[in-house]
């Protein structure tokens, strides 16, 4: 069953197929150009990154950096994963060896995206009010990891304000679907209550459901006017990563390569939002 999960999820894979820049080698630091890319696989990178998450005001950072390790430390040296900055495309990690790590390790699921962002977001996203009771299917995979692994505890106690946030929801009659997800925000007054920290998201419309829901989300931090970091879980049993880039755009353009967030012929591409500012379609 678990293995099913990054099939029914619409999750990322990696970054592939991306142009690398001319004057960065395998063995150099993409940072000097970004944009560039790390899974943390080690306590070089994933100390620069929890500093970065520290200065940014963000919450758990301790508890998020043993998350991170511990999958490295699961996948093992094999599956390919970085501890440096590189750039995008220079290397592709092996999913099934990090599946096969996961689970050799544990029987319990793993972490993804929106659980990600919710331990870093932890009393920076709030709500005016809250739905108490959520009665959907597409976070299931998610309400069964918070509900009964203790590792989650933390994410349990805002469970509400969880489902409030991602679950999917139906436009209303005439409502263009782009639009549902900003007005989900406004009308529960939600709010990522940071100057530099917002939560970007990849919103998906199902026409045979009708249903609006959150394909993918990660936490975006402005650094400089110019320079963003994106902290985000590809996917269940799949690897944590961060991206710097140079604006939202370039960002935006790097999620627009993996083929998961692709529409079919004559579909749309997800919605693009950071916290309830609609950016606009993924290009396909």
């Amino acid at each position: 069953m678990k293995r099913l999960l990054a099939l029914i999820c619409i999750m990322a894979l990696i970054l592939p197929g991306c142009a690398k820049p001319n004057n960065v080698d395998d063995e150099g630091d993409a940072r000097q150009t970004m944009p560039a890319v790390t899974n943390m696989a080690g306590n070089t990178t994933s100390a620069e990154v929890c500093n970065d998450i520290v200065a940014a005001g963000l919450s758990n950072v301790t508890l998020f950096n043993e998350w991170v390790l511990d999958f490295a430390g699961t996948a093992g040296e094999d599956a390919g994963l970085t501890d440096r900055w590189v750039s995008p495309g220079a290397f592709t990690p092996d999913l099934a060896k990090c599946m096969d790590g996961w689970e050799r390790r544990y029987d319990y699921s793993d972490a993804d995206c929106r659980m990600t962002a919710m331990l870093l977001l932890d009393g920076i996203l709030t709500a005016e009010r809250t739905d108490s009771d959520y009665n959907g299917t597409y976070l299931m995979f998610d309400v069964d990891a918070i509900e009964n692994v203790p590792k989650y505890e933390v994410i349990k106690k805002n469970f509400d304000l969880f489902t409030t946030v991602f679950g999917e929801r139906t436009p209303a009659e005439g409502e263009d679907p782009s639009e549902v997800f900003g007005r989900i925000w406004n009308e529960y007054g939600i709010k990522v209550n940071s100057e530099n920290v917002s939560l970007l998201s990849l919103v998906f419309y199902d026409p045979d459901s009708n249903q609006v829901f959150v394909g993918h989300t990660g936490v975006l931090i402005k650094q400089t006017e110019e320079v963003y970091l994106y902290v985000e879980k590809l996917a269940f049993e799949q690897p944590y990563q961060a991206i710097l880039t140079v604006g939202i755009d370039q960002l935006t353009e790097l999620l627009a390569t993996r083929s998961e967030y692709s529409g079919g012929e004559g579909e749309p591409g997800p919605y693009i939002y950071v916290n309830d500012q609609y950016l606009g379609e993924l290009a396909n």
